[in-house]
């Protein structure tokens, strides 16, 4: 979803506690090269410490793992990958063995000496879609250490009894007087700066510096007083949208569908100037206690009906890589996802821009706390 900073997520229990994700049936075994989806013959006991984002601590992930391999897995979540960075330096080596950050943090972990290198012919890479076999932000000096796991994008999240589908179609939409105050953003330029970098016309709009930066910064201050609520979290942001405190966000399904599931007239639009995406990833920490189970839980974790349940998991739902993960979803959740059709996705992907972290982040920081301040 990720946000969290994508990672500041929320847990549908402690928002709007009320429906349910479906149950996605039994576990299946996990890939590996060259081998059938049977159980493995051996178990490999021991412990797994993960630190993740939330959803991939679920019981019905983590239950099928543990009966098959016969590890008990600690889990940690984790709310910004930023915080997932300083938990990992200021803990011991060895003290986790997985953990899921934002691939822009990637390359900070490995150069902090935090990563193990993968080999990628141990995963299976060949059943995502295209755009994330061979992710440049999953390596680091031609070496990969880590695997797409979720992704999805920011567009246009609009309550439809205010806003109409056609109105919707353009990020100018939020610049629209009619809806002045009702405009709501989560507290994070990342996101925020890079839909209205698309919207003046910057393709990569992460990699603006000097003019186009300034075209960024300008029309950021533009929608000022167009914006209702900042919201310090997404657990406020989910709020605001439902108490009609706002009508506008940037968002995905991971914000659309829980509000949509809870009765809300919330819709998703991905605008004609495109969107921003994001994306996770599994990798396996230096110095792991249980390499074994890191690395049989990141094959599993990928794996068709995993993926599955990740991508409809009780804390949000989103999308994963793993093309084969649309068989163990009902039909309703893959057409909510944009997955039942492989060419929704490529419509996807060839219209949104990369999420990474600008080369120098002072400048939006800056911008984005002027922006708060105004």
């Amino acid at each position: 979803m990720n946000h969290h900073q994508v990672g500041q997520r929320w847990s549908r229990r402690t928002v709007l506690k009320s429906v349910g994700a479906a149950a996605l049936g039994s576990a299946v075994a996990p890939w590996v090269a060259g081998a059938a989806q049977t159980p493995p013959a051996e178990k490999i006991g021991g412990t797994l410490n993960i630190l993740v984002q939330a959803g991939y601590n679920e019981p019905r992930i983590i239950q099928p793992f543990e009966e098959m391999y016969g590890v008990k897995v600690n889990s940690k979540v984790f709310p910004s990958s930023d915080e997932m960075f300083a938990m990992l330096q200021a803990s011991k080596p060895g003290d986790w063995d997985v953990t899921s950050p934002d691939t822009p943090w990637i390359a900070k972990l490995q150069q902090a000496d935090l990563l193990e290198p993968l080999d990628p012919a141990d995963y299976p890479i060949q059943d995502q879609y295209e755009r994330w076999q061979k992710f440049d932000q999953l390596f680091v000096d031609g070496k990969q250490y880590g695997i797409v796991s979720r992704w999805g994008l920011y567009a246009i999240v609009y309550n439809s009894k205010y806003v109409t589908e056609e109105e919707a179609q353009t990020i100018g939409v939020m610049y629209d007087p009619k809806f002045k105050g009702k405009v709501v953003l989560f507290d994070w330029y990342l996101p925020n700066m890079g839909m209205i970098g698309r919207y003046v016309g910057i393709d990569q709009p992460y990699d603006a510096t000097g003019e186009e930066f300034e075209k960024i910064k300008e029309k950021t201050f533009e929608l000022r007083p167009q914006v209702g609520v900042i919201a310090a979290t997404n657990t406020d942001t989910i709020q605001a949208i439902a108490n009609e405190s706002g009508y506008l966000s940037f968002g995905g399904e991971w914000l659309q569908l829980l509000l949509k599931e809870e009765g809300h007239p919330i819709e998703l639009a991905i605008p004609k100037e495109g969107g921003v995406s994001w994306t996770e990833a599994l990798v396996q920490l230096k110095d792991s206690q249980n390499p074994a189970a890191a690395k049989a839980f990141m094959q599993y974790l990928l794996s068709p009906e995993p993926q599955a349940k990740l991508a409809w998991a009780d804390a949000f739902h989103a999308t994963v890589p793993n093309k084969l993960a649309v068989e163990y979803l009902t039909p309703e959740q893959a057409q909510a996802l944009r997955m039942d059709d492989p060419k929704k996705i490529d419509a996807i992907l060839a219209n949104i821009a990369i999420r990474k972290l600008p080369a120098d982040e002072q400048p939006w920081i800056d911008a984005w706390d002027e922006f708060k301040s105004m």
